[in-house]
């Protein structure tokens, strides 16, 4: 009796290979991907070589500062792509009902999940070999050795491994792929501090301090050594992501089954009712439960789609758009409080770190918030009854957007907080000496700030009217050419951090040098701001306040950079509402049908 030995067919991997290969969106990603990491590696070579000057043997050796630049770009991109593209492996087959009939195959719970990580990891690591050539290119200038060239690809091929396992785990635990996408981002900047703390425990320990050798440091995106040349340092870094991912894999067992039928719930509905038993419980302890803004419970006379939208969405009402407010002004003022506070210890960099991160979080509930606008409708099998009502296209689009037009208004407000305590800042906190009189004079001499630095402040105004309905457009129009709300939101928000936050990233380490040599050429102070609208916010930050450039310059690069802006957010406004029909796949109707009325014989 010949014995029948299991075939090793891997089927769900190649199911998986093959529908990855049929979409145009691989290629996309794979193109973008590309395009970033050889644009990005050519500035840094470039730099690095200039610096060297023309002597051609001066160039020999600097590879090791090139390969550094080529691993932390990988990890940079590791740490961007794959949460997105493993984030959807369990949740999509929920999303589809197709979990229950793939755990009732031969394949056990365990081999879906590795076939699944793998078939997220194979796209990861063919975007790993793109950078053969240039570490090859790195390699072959010196400064390199063989060891420090394979811990370099050893740790990337282990970091990849970490977050695909990180975001089974949470796709396997979460109902709908945005939650899996948040959860995974979340836990992952959660654990960088035990990740630092158990890799420092492996080298503080007295038989890896005994073989540990010269250790090369990196200013890597994560709480690891990326290149090494020492042995133990490499085991240390295998156990610090290969433990972690050991257990990630078996919760990800443990929720596979448990897990398979989780009622999906709004998350953000749920912050919100959090929110609002706080505040409920705090105006009762303060006030006696006295409620100056009523939700409107009135059915609408007209405009239904608006006041749906500003009475019965979460972003939308006047309650939940006060709270957040008051989430976002109250640690901003703290925080502003305690820089005053510091006068004279403080630097004004802290505000413009705050006004950094107001910016992304504004940007990113603008994001969400438009880009489900229509998706949500499609996905609720509701768009439609909307497209059956006899409002016309532009209408419908003009209404939904009523309720970002009232999200763009609060979130202005902690924008110009940080601007105007930014231009009181500069001039010397006036007033902050005049004891309990500063709550009067503070706010006037502020103002006063303001107009006397009007080209800074002219900046900041036009860059809040012109940057936020920018996003808001861009993330509807995305909106509606997509077919999910998951895929419209991931694509707004790559395209925006790739188009707005990365270069300002990036430029990070050599912003005074890059800012320096830059100004000095006008050309090229116009063609960076074109290229990206967070140039002129961080012109104005670092050069406008300082005034390391004349206010007929600053003035001049403001107008020209927010009057193509200006034009692009025009432009794309009048667009979408001109082919309004055509996006929300109506038939483009000439005249109003009429009803003909049948006559009484």
């Amino acid at each position: 009796m010949s014995r029948r030995w299991p075939q090793m067919g891997l089927p769900l991997l190649t199911k998986e290979l093959i529908e990855q290969a049929a979409r145009k969106r691989t290629y996309v990603v794979r193109l973008v991907y590309a395009s970033l990491l050889f644009v990005l590696a050519f500035w840094q070579f470039t730099s690095i070589l200039s610096s060297n000057g023309s002597n051609s043997l001066a160039i020999l050796g600097s590879g090791t500062d090139m390969f550094h630049r080529v691993i932390e770009l990988q990890s940079l991109g590791i740490l961007l792509f794959l949460p997105a593209l493993a984030c959807g492996a369990i949740t999509s087959e929920k999303e589809r009902d197709s979990l229950t009939m793939l755990l009732v195959t031969r394949l056990g719970p365990f081999t879906i999940l590795m076939e699944k990580l793998l078939s997220r990891l194979v796209p990861m690591f063919s975007f790993l070999l793109l950078s053969l050539p240039l570490l090859a290119f790195a390699y072959s200038l010196g400064g390199v050795s063989t060891l420090e060239l394979v811990s370099g690809i050893v740790t990337l091929l282990f970091i990849c491994i970490h977050v695909g396992a990180l975001a089974i785990m949470c796709s396997s635990w979460c109902g709908s792929t945005v939650a899996a996408f948040v959860s995974t981002y979340t836990l992952g900047l959660l654990s960088c501090p035990f990740l630092i703390l158990a890799a420092q425990a492996f080298r503080d320990s007295p038989i890896m301090v005994a073989q540990t050798t010269t250790v090369v440091y990196t200013n890597s995106p994560v709480p690891i050594q990326l290149t090494t040349d020492s042995i133990s340092v490499i085991w240390i870094q295998m156990i610090v992501l290969g433990v972690p991912t050991v257990i990630y894999l078996a919760l990800a067992r443990f929720f596979l089954i448990r897990r398979a039928h989780v009622i999906r719930r709004n998350l953000v509905l749920r912050f919100f009712r959090q929110l609002d038993r706080f505040f409920f419980w705090l105006n009762d302890l303060t006030t006696g439960g006295v409620i100056l803004v009523r939700d409107d419970q009135r059915l609408p006379e007209d405009q239904a789609i608006t006041w749906r939208e500003t009475q019965k969405k979460t972003l939308g009402t006047a309650r939940y758009l006060i709270r957040v407010l008051v989430s976002i002004e109250t640690p901003l003022f703290l925080v502003l409080a305690i820089v005053a506070g510091l006068a004279f210890q403080a630097r004004l960099g802290v505000a413009a770190e705050a006004l950094y991160i107001v910016w992304a979080l504004s940007v990113l509930l603008i994001t969400v918030h438009a880009s489900s606008l229509l998706t949500s409708e499609r996905s609720h099998q509701t768009l439609d009854l909307v497209l059956a009502s006899p409002m016309t296209s532009r209408e419908i689009i003009l209404e939904k957007h009523r309720g970002i037009r009232r999200l763009i208004y609060v979130l202005s407000v902690p924008l110009l907080t940080i601007y105007l305590f930014e231009s009181w800042f500069a001039m010397g906190t006036p007033g902050l000496e005049d004891g309990l009189k500063a709550i009067i004079t503070v706010p006037v001499a502020a103002f006063r700030s303001a107009i006397l630095q009007y080209d800074y402040s002219l900046c900041s105004l036009l860059s809040i009217v012109v940057y936020l309905p920018l996003c808001s457009w861009i993330a509807l129009w995305i909106g509606i050419k997509s077919r999910s709300q998951v895929r419209a939101m991931l694509l707004t928000l790559f395209f925006l951090f790739g188009w707005a936050f990365l270069p300002s990233l990036i430029a990070t380490g050599q912003l005074d040098e890059l800012l320096a040599s830059l100004l000095k050429n006008p050309v090229l102070v116009v063609a960076a701001c074109l290229c990206s609208p967070s140039t002129i916010i961080v012109i104005n930050e670092n050069a406008g306040l300082v005034n390391s450039i004349s206010r007929v310059d600053h003035l001049w690069y403001t107008l020209i950079n927010f009057a193509v802006y200006g034009l692009a957010w025009s432009s794309l406004r009048r667009w979408c509402l001109a082919h309004a029909d055509r996006l929300l796949g109506r038939r483009e109707s000439t005249a109003p049908l009429e009803i003909p009325q049948r006559g009484v014989s």
